[in-house]
Protein backbone atom coordinates (compact mmCIF):
# COMPACT_ATOMS: atom_id res chain seq x y z
CA UNK A 1 0.00 0.00 0.00
CA UNK A 2 3.12 2.19 0.95
CA UNK A 3 4.31 1.61 -2.46
CA UNK A 4 1.14 2.59 -4.22
CA UNK A 5 1.11 5.56 -2.38
CA UNK A 6 4.75 6.82 -3.33
CA UNK A 7 4.16 5.93 -6.79
CA UNK A 8 0.68 8.08 -7.02
CA UNK A 9 2.52 11.04 -5.28
CA UNK A 10 5.60 10.92 -7.37
CA UNK A 11 3.00 11.16 -10.92
CA UNK A 12 1.24 14.41 -9.21
CA UNK A 13 4.51 15.86 -8.54
CA UNK A 14 5.70 15.23 -11.94
CA UNK A 15 2.79 16.07 -13.55
CA UNK A 16 2.88 19.16 -11.39
CA UNK A 17 6.42 20.10 -12.11
CA UNK A 18 5.26 19.76 -15.88
CA UNK A 19 2.54 22.13 -15.63
CA UNK A 20 5.07 24.63 -13.85
CA UNK A 21 7.98 24.15 -15.97
CA UNK A 22 5.50 24.49 -19.67
CA UNK A 23 4.36 28.23 -18.15
CA UNK A 24 8.19 29.05 -18.43
CA UNK A 25 7.98 31.86 -21.91
CA UNK A 26 9.91 29.78 -24.54
CA UNK A 27 7.67 26.77 -23.93
CA UNK A 28 4.08 27.62 -24.63
CA UNK A 29 5.23 29.16 -27.72
CA UNK A 30 6.59 26.07 -28.71
CA UNK A 31 3.27 24.02 -27.60
CA UNK A 32 1.33 26.98 -30.14
CA UNK A 33 3.73 25.45 -32.57
CA UNK A 34 3.10 21.81 -32.58
CA UNK A 35 -0.49 22.24 -31.94
CA UNK A 36 -0.61 24.55 -35.24
CA UNK A 37 1.39 21.79 -37.22
CA UNK A 38 -0.82 18.85 -35.06
CA UNK A 39 -1.31 16.91 -38.35
CA UNK A 40 2.23 17.01 -40.02
CA UNK A 41 3.38 15.72 -36.01
CA UNK A 42 0.84 12.99 -35.98
CA UNK A 43 1.81 11.83 -39.69
CA UNK A 44 5.66 11.53 -38.68
CA UNK A 45 5.05 9.97 -35.44
CA UNK A 46 2.32 7.77 -36.45
CA UNK A 47 4.70 6.57 -39.68
CA UNK A 48 7.77 5.90 -36.99
CA UNK A 49 5.61 4.38 -34.64
CA UNK A 50 4.26 1.55 -37.39
CA UNK A 51 8.07 1.46 -38.97
CA UNK A 52 9.27 1.15 -35.87
CA UNK A 53 6.53 -1.90 -35.13
CA UNK A 54 6.90 -3.76 -38.53
CA UNK A 55 10.80 -3.42 -38.16
CA UNK A 56 11.03 -4.67 -34.39
CA UNK A 57 8.63 -7.53 -35.13
CA UNK A 58 10.46 -8.20 -38.24
CA UNK A 59 13.85 -8.75 -36.86
CA UNK A 60 11.88 -10.77 -33.57
CA UNK A 61 10.25 -12.65 -36.32
CA UNK A 62 13.67 -13.53 -37.69
CA UNK A 63 14.99 -14.11 -34.68
CA UNK A 64 12.44 -17.15 -33.95
CA UNK A 65 12.46 -18.61 -37.16
CA UNK A 66 16.40 -18.51 -37.15
CA UNK A 67 16.79 -20.24 -33.85
CA UNK A 68 13.64 -22.32 -34.52
CA UNK A 69 13.75 -24.73 -31.55
CA UNK A 70 10.46 -26.39 -30.57
CA UNK A 71 9.08 -26.41 -27.43
CA UNK A 72 7.76 -29.06 -25.36
CA UNK A 73 4.57 -30.53 -23.67
CA UNK A 74 5.66 -29.18 -20.57
CA UNK A 75 7.30 -25.67 -22.09
CA UNK A 76 4.15 -24.67 -23.26
CA UNK A 77 2.37 -25.37 -20.15
CA UNK A 78 4.88 -23.09 -18.74
CA UNK A 79 4.48 -20.19 -21.25
CA UNK A 80 1.04 -20.39 -20.66
CA UNK A 81 1.09 -20.42 -16.98
CA UNK A 82 3.93 -17.50 -16.91
CA UNK A 83 1.38 -15.35 -19.41
CA UNK A 84 -1.81 -15.97 -17.38
CA UNK A 85 -0.02 -15.68 -13.95
CA UNK A 86 -0.30 -11.48 -13.91
CA UNK A 87 -3.89 -11.95 -15.18
CA UNK A 88 -5.42 -13.92 -12.37
CA UNK A 89 -6.02 -13.79 -9.01
CA UNK A 90 -4.03 -14.67 -6.13
CA UNK A 91 -5.60 -17.98 -5.07
CA UNK A 92 -5.55 -19.30 -9.11
CA UNK A 93 -1.43 -18.96 -9.42
CA UNK A 94 -1.16 -21.40 -7.42
CA UNK A 95 -2.68 -24.34 -9.28
CA UNK A 96 -1.47 -26.01 -12.22
CA UNK A 97 -2.14 -24.95 -15.60
CA UNK A 98 -2.58 -27.92 -17.98
CA UNK A 99 -2.90 -27.98 -21.92
CA UNK A 100 -5.10 -30.02 -23.59
CA UNK A 101 -4.12 -31.63 -26.76
CA UNK A 102 -0.94 -30.89 -28.91
CA UNK A 103 0.73 -27.95 -27.74
CA UNK A 104 3.74 -26.00 -29.83
CA UNK A 105 5.76 -22.89 -29.73
CA UNK A 106 8.70 -21.57 -30.44
CA UNK A 107 11.81 -19.96 -28.47
CA UNK A 108 14.23 -17.38 -29.36
CA UNK A 109 16.58 -16.27 -27.07
CA UNK A 110 19.74 -13.77 -27.84
CA UNK A 111 22.08 -11.23 -26.04
CA UNK A 112 24.89 -8.68 -26.83
CA UNK A 113 26.69 -5.85 -24.92
CA UNK A 114 26.48 -2.43 -26.04
CA UNK A 115 30.07 -2.52 -26.74
CA UNK A 116 29.90 -5.87 -29.04
CA UNK A 117 26.73 -3.31 -30.89
CA UNK A 118 29.68 -0.68 -31.18
CA UNK A 119 32.55 -3.09 -32.35
CA UNK A 120 30.00 -4.81 -35.35
CA UNK A 121 29.00 -1.13 -36.62
CA UNK A 122 32.82 -0.25 -36.67
CA UNK A 123 33.87 -3.48 -38.35
CA UNK A 124 31.13 -3.30 -40.66
CA UNK A 125 29.77 -6.78 -39.33
CA UNK A 126 26.37 -5.18 -39.58
CA UNK A 127 26.58 -5.44 -43.30
CA UNK A 128 28.29 -8.51 -43.67
CA UNK A 129 26.43 -10.94 -40.96
CA UNK A 130 22.80 -11.63 -40.75
CA UNK A 131 23.02 -11.38 -36.83
CA UNK A 132 24.48 -8.50 -36.64
CA UNK A 133 21.88 -7.02 -39.57
CA UNK A 134 19.07 -8.64 -37.55
CA UNK A 135 19.84 -7.30 -34.09
CA UNK A 136 20.43 -3.39 -35.68
CA UNK A 137 17.52 -3.89 -37.57
CA UNK A 138 15.55 -4.98 -34.27
CA UNK A 139 17.46 -2.21 -32.20
CA UNK A 140 16.29 0.35 -34.64
CA UNK A 141 12.53 -0.94 -34.81
CA UNK A 142 12.57 -0.53 -31.05
CA UNK A 143 14.02 3.08 -31.22
CA UNK A 144 11.74 4.21 -33.61
CA UNK A 145 8.58 2.26 -31.97
CA UNK A 146 9.60 4.33 -28.56
CA UNK A 147 10.32 7.51 -30.58
CA UNK A 148 7.07 7.16 -32.43
CA UNK A 149 4.89 6.58 -29.17
CA UNK A 150 6.39 9.23 -26.94
CA UNK A 151 5.88 11.75 -29.67
CA UNK A 152 2.29 10.80 -30.53
CA UNK A 153 2.07 11.51 -26.33
CA UNK A 154 4.20 14.59 -27.06
CA UNK A 155 1.53 15.68 -30.37
CA UNK A 156 -1.52 14.70 -28.12
CA UNK A 157 -1.02 15.16 -24.64
CA UNK A 158 -1.28 18.68 -22.87
CA UNK A 159 1.34 21.01 -22.08
CA UNK A 160 2.46 19.31 -18.94
CA UNK A 161 2.42 16.11 -20.58
CA UNK A 162 4.48 17.06 -23.29
CA UNK A 163 6.88 18.56 -20.66
CA UNK A 164 6.97 15.00 -18.96
CA UNK A 165 7.75 13.13 -22.37
CA UNK A 166 10.02 15.33 -23.28
CA UNK A 167 12.04 15.06 -20.28
CA UNK A 168 11.61 11.18 -20.22
CA UNK A 169 12.82 10.88 -24.03
CA UNK A 170 15.46 13.22 -23.51
CA UNK A 171 17.09 11.11 -20.29
CA UNK A 172 16.73 8.20 -22.39
CA UNK A 173 18.64 9.46 -25.43
CA UNK A 174 21.35 10.57 -22.76
CA UNK A 175 21.59 7.36 -21.45
CA UNK A 176 21.90 5.67 -24.37
CA UNK A 177 24.23 7.96 -25.93
CA UNK A 178 26.17 7.99 -23.09
CA UNK A 179 26.07 4.11 -23.05
CA UNK A 180 27.29 3.80 -26.65
CA UNK A 181 30.23 6.51 -25.29
CA UNK A 182 31.48 4.45 -22.81
CA UNK A 183 30.88 0.98 -24.91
Amino acid sequence: MMQWIKMLSMAFVAIFVGAVISEIPPFPGWFEMVIANQMAWLIVTGSATVLGFVLMMGGILDLIMAQDRPLTHEEAEDVERSVRMAAQPVTWRATSYRVFGHATGREGSDEFTLRELKQAWRSGNWRRETVWRRRFITATGAALLAIGVFGIAFTLGPPPIKVIVSAAMLYACVRLVRGFWLA
